[in-house]
């Protein structure tokens, strides 16, 4: 048989071309499902506009100082941090559960990893501040959402990590899914403890949260559709910020926690996944699964240096909150497991019933049998479909969601990782 001229040669040109498109697709889908690349955003001259604020760029001596100067601070850090954890077995135990999670998600892990480093649509290290880790990082959303001729809603991040081990790039799982959707996304990275306690990881996030807010329109965001999104230790720092500010623009004082200043009437939307509100409650709980009480009023001390649980409590400061301080919190989603071993379902709950006690718009959905990582982490990498990321969405676009994810881990492995999860 010959071609549609007559010629083996034409017909054999024509049959490679019928087998590369299929394939050429398959390697298309393939790319951007593994990477969250788009074939459109790959080599694209006009992700930001010129006047955005990008890192700057260093030489490898200036490169190489740095690098030094990080191994140096996280020792330190880390010997100082021995003295509070290493003691204990318990501790000891949730190390090894840990490893044992990360291990089995490791190749979910691992594509995050390709992505973070090496997509277009992530600009990493952003300074907001002067201090240490006052960095964030900006994932744009794809081109495709970009071209729309309008701009995108703006989600400002912050990450948990037990105020110990928390870091900007825990989010990027999230925030991949949420730009792949047309959200243009913030996530700060803040202080740690013993590098700094909770007046300044708060500080940080007010120093993020208010560059996210004056430079979102650089990057395509709207400023008029901001929601801040916390999650974890997350919640409670940007919980704490949010009543600060609050309370700074009624009566005009100047609080800890209210430096520097943001206006809270610029968020449309407040969004807690797993949250801590009651810190008090909590601290005999974090005590026996190893964040043991000596260095948890260590990290929850004043300017004084004295322990302010309570103080640090959002469930407690919106109690008997005045009626003008209130109208200036935006309304409030939570979303919170009931199997959650390291947040307890029952502080989600208290803190919901508190705040529309006052007056607070909020809403609390809770997903039966899910434990602290399962929304956020394996439900995700499980692939099907994103409940979390359906309920966010659907807040942020105030219309109902649905989406379905390519599986990133072998569901085998997930379920092993739940299993020994420490959260």
């Amino acid at each position: 048989m010959t071609g549609m001229n007559g010629s083996p040669a034409v017909a054999r040109d024509l049959g490679r071309e019928v087998l590369a498109s299929p394939m050429a697709r398959l390697a298309s889908e393939y790319r951007r499902r593994f990477s969250s690349f788009d074939d459109s955003d790959i080599d694209s001259k006009d992700i930001v506009p010129s006047e955005a604020v990008l890192p700057k760029e260093q030489g490898v001596s200036e490169i190489l100082k740095r690098r030094l100067a990080d191994v140096y601070l996280i020792s330190r850090l880390a010997w100082t941090l021995y003295g509070y954890l290493f003691l204990g077995l318990s501790w000891w135990v949730q190390l090894l559960r840990l490893i044992m999670f990360a291990s089995f998600l490791m190749p979910g892990f691992s594509q995050m990893v390709f992505f973070y480093y090496f997509s277009p649509r992530v600009i990493r290290s952003v300074p907001y501040g002067v201090e240490s880790r006052n960095v964030l990082d900006i994932y744009l959303p794809r081109r495709r959402w970009r071209r729309q001729g309008h701009p995108c809603p703006v989600v400002i991040y912050v990450t948990g990590g037990a105020w110990i081990i928390g870091y900007k790039a825990w989010g990027a799982l999230f925030a991949r899914r949420l730009s792949q959707r047309g959200i243009l996304v913030f996530c700060i990275d803040y202080r740690n403890f013993p590098q700094g306690k909770i007046v300044d990881m708060v500080q940080d996030c007010n120093h993020g949260i208010s560059w996210a807010m004056n430079n979102c329109y650089l990057y395509g965001g709207d400023p008029s559709s901001i929601h801040i999104i916390g999650q974890s230790a997350g919640v409670h720092l940007t919980q704490l910020s949010l009543i600060s500010q609050a309370r700074r623009h009624v009566d005009g004082g100047t609080y800890p926690c209210s430096i520097p200043s943001w206006n809270p009437e610029k968020v449309v939307g407040y969004i807690g996944v797993s949250g801590a509100y009651n810190v008090v409650s909590l601290a005999d709980h974090l005590h026996r699964r190893g964040l043991y009480k000596n260095l948890f009023s260590t990290l929850m001390s004043g300017p004084d240096g004295m322990p302010a649980l309570e103080e640090f409590s959002p469930t407690f400061l919106y109690k008997d909150m005045p009626e003008d301080v209130v109208r200036m919190i935006p309304p409030m989603t939570l979303f919170h497991g009931t199997a959650d071993k390291s947040v307890p379902v029952e502080n989600a709950i208290e803190f919901s019933e508190t705040v529309k006690g006052v007056g607070c718009a909020c809403k609390l959905h809770l997903y039966h049998g899910k434990s602290h990582t399962q929304p956020i982490v394996e439900d995700p990498m499980r692939g099907g479909r994103d409940k979390l990321m359906d309920d966010v969405l659907s807040v942020i676009r105030n219309e109902d969601c649905f989406n379905q994810q390519f599986p990133m881990v072998p569901n085998v492995l997930i379920k092993a990782a739940t299993l020994v999860c420490p959260f």
